[in-house]
């Protein structure tokens, strides 16, 4: 093993600050098993029950950053399935999870007035995540131990039912399906959250309908000059720094903030 080889040995752990970043990596090492264990001919038996788990917390992570996300903007925090945040964010019950998650984006949906086409794309992957909700079943000791103990520390029943039976195949395809909700939810809703971002950052600028014409841009002098052609290529340029789209009959501006650029709707 050479200096080079050595080095990959070396992780700087610390450097990981956020649960963005480890959801990150919990997708990386399922995609790794899947691309090189079927190399060795050997059968997903030996390894089921980590690799379940590292689905099923990759799942978790998502889920929880999702909910995070959602929550600083809606108005009504009150949560449903659980006590408190505490209790939620201690949670490995996915079926509860991806309820708080769903009622926090449809109260975001409806607070911002989004398209009912957004709607309709949530629900269609959130059925992809029910369906490998309940392949997994997953609570606090599935995929960790073999069994569930009461306070006393006497078995209540086994962690998994001796017949389940799991086509990891299945899950795997199933999973990446999931990154279009997890990733596509925020992404759908950027274009409001972003909005909402500059005003409370600017809480004197009053022309704002309350959505941007895309998410926001980092800002170079590069990019603002393109993005100028640009709106005046697929919209009607009224004047400096205001453009019309013929479609929706709206007006949109270009603010600078913070190293980036907003295309407000106003």
């Amino acid at each position: 093993m050479n200096k080079i080889e050595r080095d990959r040995f070396i992780t700087y752990i610390g450097q990981t600050y956020n649960n963005i970043q480890i959801w990150g990596q919990y997708e990386r090492m399922v995609d790794f098993l899947y691309e090189e264990y079927p190399k060795t001919k050997r059968r997903f038996d030996e390894i089921a029950q980590p690799l379940l788990f590292t689905i099923s917390h990759a799942i978790e992570l998502a889920l929880k950053e999702n909910i995070k996300f959602f929550e600083q903007y809606v108005t009504s925090k009150q949560l449903t399935k659980f006590e408190s945040w505490t209790n939620l964010l201690k949670s490995h019950d996915l079926k509860a999870l991806s309820s708080e998650f769903k009622i926090f984006f449809h109260r975001f949906h409806k607070q911002v007035k989004a398209s009912e086409e957004d709607k309709n794309e949530f629900n269609k992957y959130y059925k992809v995540l029910e369906s490998i909700n309940n392949i997994l079943e997953r609570n606090a000791e599935t995929f960790r131990y073999s069994e569930k103990l009461d306070n006393n520390g006497k078995t209540i029943k086994p962690s998994i039912k001796s017949n389940k039976r799991i086509d990891l195949h299945e899950v795997k395809s199933i999973f990446d399906d999931l990154k279009k909700l997890f990733i596509g939810a925020p992404n759908a809703m950027g274009i409001y959250t972003d909005y909402i971002d500059y005003k409370k950052n600017n809480p004197t600028y009053k022309k704002g309908k309350g959505k941007l014409y895309c998410q926001r841009i980092p800002y170079t002098e590069y990019s603002l000059e393109n993005i100028k052609e640009k709106l005046t290529q697929d919209l009607k340029k009224l004047k400096d720094n205001l453009w019309l789209d013929p479609k929706s009959n709206s007006n949109y501006e270009i603010q600078v903030w913070n190293n980036d650029i907003y295309i407000i709707e106003i």
